[in-house]
Order: C-alpha cells, then sequence, then structure tokens
C-alpha cells in the first residue's frame, strides 16, 4: 500500500470519525472544556470579625483591619464545605411494592383497542402519589383508567441517605387482548 492510497483511505475515516465524536458530544450534552478541565475543590472563604477587645464590634470601638497582627487569628473563621468532607450518602430509588392492575373498558374491548398507556408518575417523599401525566395514552377510556390504577399504586420512598425525596418515573400499563 502506498501513501496515496494510505492518505486517500485514512483522511476520510478520521474526518467521520471527528464529526461523528463531536455529534454525539453535542446530543448528549458534553462540553469539551468539561473533559479536560481539572476537579478542584474550593477555597476556604475567611470571615473576619474586627472587634474592640470586649466582643462587641461596631464603629465605636476596635482597630481597622491593618493592624491585625497574629494575636488576633481569634478573629478569623474559616468556613469549608461540610459536603465534601462527608462521605457520599447510599441512594436508594423507589421501591414498588404493589401495583394495581388497569381493566379493559368495555368500549376498549368492543373496538379491540390494544397498547400502551405511559405515565409520567410522581412518587412523593411522604409515600403518597403526586401529580400524574400522559406521556402516550389510548383511546375508549383507556388512559383514564390507567391514570386511576396509577392512583393505587403502594411504593417505599426514594431515599438519599435516610432521608425520603420526591422523584418522577415512567409508569406503563399495557393492554392486550388475548
Amino acid at each position: 500500500m502506498s501513501f496515496d492510497d494510505f492518505y486517500k483511505r485514512f483522511v476520510p475515516f478520521g474526518l467521520a470519525l471527528a464529526l461523528g465524536l463531536f455529534a454525539a458530544a453535542f446530543l448528549y450534552g458534553i462540553s469539551f472544556s468539561n473533559i479536560f478541565k481539572k476537579e478542584s475543590k474550593p477555597a476556604p472563604k475567611i470571615v473576619s470579625a474586627v472587634t474592640n477587645g470586649d466582643g462587641a464590634g461596631g464603629p465605636g470601638g476596635g482597630r481597622s483591619g491593618a493592624d491585625f497582627g497574629p494575636d488576633d487569628s481569634r478573629n478569623f473563621q474559616s468556613k469549608t464545605s461540610k459536603k465534601s468532607d462527608a462521605k457520599p450518602q447510599p441512594t436508594k430509588g423507589v421501591r414498588v411494592i404493589s401495583k394495581p392492575r388497569a381493566n379493559y373498558t368495555d368500549a376498549a374491548r368492543i373496538n379491540s383497542v390494544q397498547g400502551k398507556v405511559v405515565l409520567r408518575v410522581t412518587f412523593s417523599a411522604n409515600g403518597s402519589i403526586g401529580a400524574i401525566s400522559v406521556v402516550s395514552g389510548l383511546p375508549d377510556g383507556l388512559t383514564e383508567v390507567a391514570k386511576e390504577a396509577a392512583k393505587g399504586i403502594k411504593f417505599e420512598p426514594a431515599k438519599r441517605g435516610n432521608v425520603p425525596y420526591s422523584v418522577t418515573k415512567p409508569v406503563e400499563y399495557t393492554f392486550t387482548i388475548y
């Protein structure tokens, strides 16, 4: 294989590969500046308090900030983020205990309607079902039956550490005539 053959095959391949990578990064929201960025912790913030010796600051007493000496270190506090020092808490997703069936309506059975109803259901931190919205539905009352069935879902809320939190997830109901 000569250099010209290699060049004619490699350049288009390399360009197509690079274009594909850029397109995938764009579609998945990947920023190339974040790929090469070194992750660093933020510098601690320093808070100073100017006092007049008795612990009370204010316009009547105290010294200027330029007069602080080594013995005045008690006036500075370093604030660091507790989150960066703490271990990450384990996260548990929603655990569905029971999901009621959605029964066929008479109209849907007569019209032989089959398919899937996809709902977006909010599983609240307090253990109740929150908002329900329709992602894709079916005619003849099957969407409404699925929404009513979703209201009866029993679940254990998602937890971060031991703290429950609300989460929204898709729930599917499939309707099939045998």
